[in-house]
């Protein structure tokens, strides 16, 4: 492989605050988005000069394929209202683990591509 995805990476938890319900009352309001990062480590250029990550999850519905679906059961949980991932173009990512991000310029040795959510 042309790099490490780093361990802190894997399975990061990502705080998005809380957020009024009347600031998504219509379809398609979206909250301020939050940075995270994932960090490759041991790049080698000579294996690959650029890299781009995908992303699966659950989506809200059929027709909102870059939405991801809340996955809690808890009363008065929020309805109608999910979480997107934007890549550094501002591009929110289809979740379907085939669908890339826009590609990242490697450098040997560790690269950060930021993301948001």
């Amino acid at each position: 492989a042309a790099c490490a995805v780093d361990a802190g990476s894997v399975d990061q938890t990502v705080q998005l605050g809380q957020v009024r319900t009347a600031s998504l009352a219509q379809e398609g309001a979206t909250s301020s988005a939050v940075g995270f990062n994932i960090q490759l480590n041991d790049c080698d250029t000579n294996v690959a000069a650029k890299a781009a990550v995908a992303f699966l999850g659950t989506a809200i519905d059929a027709g909102h394929t870059n939405v991801l679906a809340l996955q809690s059961s808890a009363a008065g949980s929020a309805t109608n209202v999910g979480v997107q991932i934007l890549d550094r173009t501002g591009a929110a990512l289809t979740l379907d683990g085939a669908t890339f991000s826009s590609e990242t310029t490697l450098n040997n040795g560790t690269n950060t591509i930021p993301f948001q959510a």
